[in-house]
């Protein structure tokens, strides 16, 4: 009985884990929902994409305010090939490729890459202790893919 409690329970994190991934892809696309982003890291969270680290808290808080304000316009997460794993009991891995959809400054875009993020779970939920944006890609409709992607550095 005890080994069907334990799978139950890491399926029930494996889906709160997912729950928390699809809750941080629709905020990112409501610009200003900053406060319910921030809420989703850890205090002492690492936050990394092709911009660089930011660690701690108010690093990020820095960050996605900043973002927040720059953008104005149309954004659309989405997250595929999703695996879940848990290294310890209350430690979870999420790895998964993303594709987002975009308008800015007049264009439509399109950026891909991966995520590879380590949440924790507490008394509030799963947060991110560390959440990886990887984006290995952007184009605009105009530039197209069928040659492949320019790098996110490009």
């Amino acid at each position: 009985m005890k080994d069907i409690e334990e799978r139950l329970a890491r399926l029930e994190a494996r889906n709160e884990v997912l729950a928390t991934i699809a809750q941080y892809s629709s905020l990112n696309d409501r610009y200003g929902a900053v406060e319910a982003l921030l809420a989703m890291f850890r205090e002492d969270a690492v936050l990394r994409n092709p911009s660089g680290a930011r660690e701690g808290i108010d690093a990020i808080s820095e960050y996605y305010r900043a973002t927040a304000v720059q953008q104005d316009g149309f954004a659309r997460h989405h997250v595929m090939n999703q695996v879940v794993t848990f290294p310890e009991l209350d430690v979870a891995r999420h790895e998964a490729y993303f594709l987002a959809i975009l308008g800015r400054d007049g264009e439509s875009r399109l950026a891909f890459g991966r995520y590879d993020d380590v949440l924790k779970r507490d008394d509030g939920g799963w947060k991110f202790a560390t959440k990886v944006n990887d984006v290995t890609g952007v184009t605009t409709l105009e530039a197209g893919w069928a040659h492949g992607f320019p790098t996110a550095a490009g």
